[in-house]
């Protein structure tokens, strides 16, 4: 075993706002029952500063499907030329023609606000920010940390707040005016006029949750197949034309057309829930569970224990993500379970939880410990067994194999200094809850029996009254009846019977499922106050302590944290279990990562044995499947089939977590990418695509969907893994393509008061035409920093004689979005001062990547930068328990040896 290592330990905690009633428990909608035939579809085009403002839109105004009105709104500081060219498109195409604050109020708040029209874009919050007359930091729940836009200076009139939620989903409504709605003689008889929060249809939104895929309005128009396609263009900033005016009018129609069939498959699910409502795929989830009549935990139990709630937010830990052999190329078996979430859920009877009329926790401290002592390896290849591991045990960990949230890095690497998960010895003197599951995983991969002090078993209440059967997308053949079927194995076969007959809605039953199986069910909302506020925490050890915070975090509507941690640790069991297996085989493992694993091959064994050994590892799971499709639930991945269907050798780099290429090799021994990572390379924007391919690096032999990755990055894990083969694990030269030499950009968006905050330098002073904007995108180039700063200039070194030496300038540059990376250094500045950054003071690509094949994992021994070969688990010995929330924000400390949670 390793040699000890000492640090805090972190445990999520449960806060609840004092006096505030949960979410389950109140309504689930506000204003009116629908919008009216009314729609309103539009877009904006703007400058190619750093300011995007608007320059001028386009607007549909439809009465059902019928176009009533095409309108052109322009800024109010409109070149005489554009505004020339503007009016005579409108003119020739019989358009109407108007000014920015007309469009606001004739049609925005006339329509939008007062006629009850639905509001239709692609990416809303950009397009709100270009057009409001003004904007602040929005007040109240559930949009504070948003901001409110201003739709003209009246106090009648409405603003509009946006909530950035994720890259594509936004809380978007009316605020209510800053006047009384309801006439004195109406107050007198008891009545209050309805606030109309409107309806608000961001298509981005809309398509990620149905599709479960992040689409451009080009990319979506290609996927659905709509008439009207995105146009190309070159005239952004430019010279307003013609064409460019036609390129912004299919624009809106495309997103119209986008709409139409969106709604029309939303329509096909046969839901209650109206479509402004959907947010992401959990609330299809949601919305089904609904439909059926499926009421949240704490709506049907709404005085659930709240400490019983602190115990289990401290057994939860998320999905596994490990690597088993460090930056060394082994033949691997790639392999992952079918539907891993369904799959556990189905095995532990959870389904019972989730229609029942709330649970009960029972004593099963000497019942589970008997269990603990008596259960085996094999005892777990039954399906009984899995359906005792509803239990949640306290133990005094004693170099036991636990999931442990600590941060693993050097504190002196401020970089890497996060809170990571690994499954580790610990040995810890304050009593610890953790799901039996975990326990059990502990037993089956050190052979020891841990020591349990307390253990609760959860069982289900009766089953709620008023369950409706339903029919996904109207067809009987996909029918769920929540009071007989089991509905995680349902989904499942569903897909299965969907796919087997190529029915194109097997997609959409995947995102179905997926989205009812787990994160609903641990949902919470974070919400981050301008000054403390009371809040109640309840502990590991069933406390509960007033504190005051300005992190606020609200369960969401499905919250149930015991069905959250006892599907993820029935997951962990299962890859725990998947591993000891392969070990009884003589078989290492190169990684693993939530529900997959890649088996890997002893450099002394044949091929032939390995496939063999593995088989029976797939073989071992086939009792567990719980579905009508026969076979293991233990899948070979596609990545191992070569195109003609037959298993090819496949080979795995692997770094650190979520970090790995997995490839063949073909006759010339080069590498063949067959599935890699984008995790880490993700943040950059694409230095060349694949219209301008290296000349160096082959082309990918199979689709980049399938590899998971787009071209760039295809690229760089060929060119390292090439290194590798030659016998170069800790050098490649990134040398392949001549834009790895330009300055790396990355992202940057004001999706907050917070990240506009940035900008807060160059803004003040500035006339609000030229100030960055909510919502407006930028890129953010690297500035040079440590070894690569070349600001140690001799002119200023030389005139440093005594004291401190003198600061390198730590530049905070940013640029105007550009894709091209050269064109975007050409015009960076620094966000503070304003001043130009000199394109030689930015990190190039070839510089930023340079450390990332020695990115370290932290969380085992032999996981440093240099290292190689297979990790060990460390001996983490807990010096203290912290309690955290979700963003790892510190709410309370334990210290050894006090249970109690103080």
């Amino acid at each position: 075993m390793s040699d000890s290592f000492y640090s805090p330990i972190y445990l999520r905690a449960y806060t609840e706002k004092t006096g505030k009633k949960p979410l389950a428990q109140r309504g689930t909608t506000s204003g009116l029952d629908e919008p009216s035939p009314l729609t309103i579809i539009f877009d904006t085009e703007t400058t190619t500063d750093a300011a995007q403002s608007l320059r001028f839109g386009v607007c549909q105004i439809r009465k059902g499907e019928t176009l009533n009105r095409t309108v052109l709104f322009h800024a109010d500081e409109i070149s005489q030329s554009d505004l020339e060219v503007l009016t005579g498109y409108a003119a020739e195409h019989r358009l109407e023609l108007m000014s920015v604050d007309k469009f606001r109020k004739s049609i925005v708040v006339k329509l939008g606000y007062f006629a009850n029209a639905a509001i239709v874009g692609f990416n809303l919050p950009f397009d709100i920010a270009r057009f409001a007359l003004s904007h602040s930091e929005a007040r109240g729940d559930p949009m504070r940390g948003g901001f409110s836009f201003a739709m003209s200076g009246y106090k009648s009139e409405p603003n509009i707040r946006v909530k950035h939620l994720s890259a594509s989903a936004a809380l978007i409504d009316f605020a209510k005016p800053a006047i009384q709605l309801t006439g004195r003689g109406m107050r007198k008889r008891g009545f209050e006029a309805q606030h109309n929060r409107g309806y608000f249809f961001d298509v981005k939104t809309i398509a990620m949750a149905l599709t479960s895929r992040k689409h451009s309005l080009k990319s979506l128009a290609e996927f659905l197949q709509v008439p009207t396609q995105k146009l190309e263009t070159e005239e952004h900033g430019g010279e307003l034309s013609e064409s460019y005016l036609d390129y912004a009018c299919a624009d809106v129609q495309a997103t119209w057309e986008c709409f139409e069939e969106l709604k029309r498959r939303y329509d096909s699910h046969g839901l209650q829930t109206p479509l402004h409502k959907i947010l992401s795929e959990a609330s299809i989830g949601k919305a089904y569970l609904r439909q059926m009549g499926i009421q949240p935990l704490l709506k049907c139990q709404p005085d659930t224990p709240r400490e019983s709630f602190g115990r289990i937010m401290s057994a939860y830990y998320g999905g596994r993500a490990e690597v088993g052999i460090r930056r060394l190329v082994t033949q691997v078996l790639y392999c992952d379970f079918k539907s891993m979430y369904p799959t556990v859920n189905a095995l532990m009877g959870l389904n019972r939880f989730v229609v029942a009329d709330g649970y009960t926790e029972c004593d099963a401290t000497i019942e589970a410990q008997a269990f603990l002592d008596a259960v085996s390896i094999e005892d777990l290849q039954m399906a009984s067994t899995w359906r005792q591991l509803t239990t949640l045990v306290r133990l005094r960990p004693d170099c036991d194999v636990l999931p442990v949230r600590t941060k693993y890095s050097k504190p002196a690497d401020k970089t890497k200094d996060n809170l990571t998960i690994g499954l580790n010895h610990l040995t810890c003197e304050t009593p610890l809850w953790y799901t039996l599951a975990d326990v059990l995983v502990s037993k089956i991969l050190t052979g020891r029996t841990p020591r349990i002090l307390e253990a609760i078993r959860f069982e289900p209440g009766p089953v709620q009254e008023g369950l409706d059967p339903i029919n996904l997308f109207g067809r009987p053949e996909y029918g769920i009846d929540p009071n007989k079927d089991d509905m995680f194995t349902r989904l499942i076969d569903m897909r299965d019977e969907a796919k087997a007959r190529k029915d194109a809605l097997q997609q959409q039953i995947k995102i179905i499922a997926n989205s009812t199986c787990y994160g609903i069910f641990v949902e919470v909302n974070r919400d981050d106050a301008p000054k403390p506020e009371a809040l109640t925490l309840y502990d590991a050890g069933g406390n509960a302590l007033e504190i005051a915070s300005t992190a606020l975090e609200e369960p969401g509507r499905y919250f149930n944290p015991m069905l959250a941690s006892l599907i993820t640790g029935a997951a962990r069991l299962m890859l725990a279990t998947a591993e000891r297996l392969a070990s009884d085989q003589g078989l290492g493992w190169a990684f693993c990562d939530t529900d997959s694993i890649a088996m890997a091959k002893p450099d002394i064994m044949d091929s032939d044995e390995f496939y063999s050994r593995a088989q029976k590892v797939i073989d071992w799971f086939e009792p567990l499947n719980p579905y009508r499709n026969p076979g293991s639930i233990l899948k070979i991945e596609d990545a191992n089939y070569n195109s003609a269907g037959v298993i090819e050798p496949l080979y795995c780099f692997a770094i650190s977590a979520k970090r790995y290429a997995l490839f063949n090799l073909n006759k010339d021994n080069d590498p063949v990418l067959r599935k890699a990572s984008a995790h880490g390379l993700g943040a950059f924007m694409p230095p060349y695509s694949e219209e301008n391919p290296s000349k160096i690096i082959p082309k990918p032999v199979y689709p980049l969907r399938e590899l998971g990755v787009n071209l760039w990055q295809h690229d760089y894990w060929h060119n390292l893994i090439t290194a590798v083969l030659a016998g170069d694990p800790d050098c490649a030269p990134l040398n392949y393509h001549p834009a790895l030499q330009t300055p790396a950009i990355r992202r940057y968006g004001a999706t907050s008061p917070a990240l506009l905050r940035w900008m807060r330098c160059f803004n003040d002073g500035r006339p609000i035409g030229e100030q960055v904007k909510p919502f407006g995108f930028m890129v953010a180039p690297m500035a040079r920093t440590g070894a690569w700063s070349e600001t140690d200039e001799p002119e200023i070194l030389a005139d440093v004689k005594r004291g401190r030496p003198t600061k390198a300038r730590c530049w905070k540059p940013i640029a105007p979005f550009e894709r091209d990376a050269s064109k975007a250094a050409e015009q960076a500045f620094d966000r503070e001062t304003g001043e130009p950054v000199p394109v030689e003071d930015l990190k190039t690509y070839a510089e930023a990547l340079a450390l990332f094949h020695l990115s370290p994992e932290d969380k085992f021994e032999n996981g440093a930068p240099l290292d190689q070969g297979p990790t060990q688990r460390r001996h983490v010995n807990a010096t203290e328990v912290a309690l955290i929330g979700k963003e790892a924000n510190k709410v309370g400390v334990n210290r050894p040896g006090n249970p109690g949670g103080n």
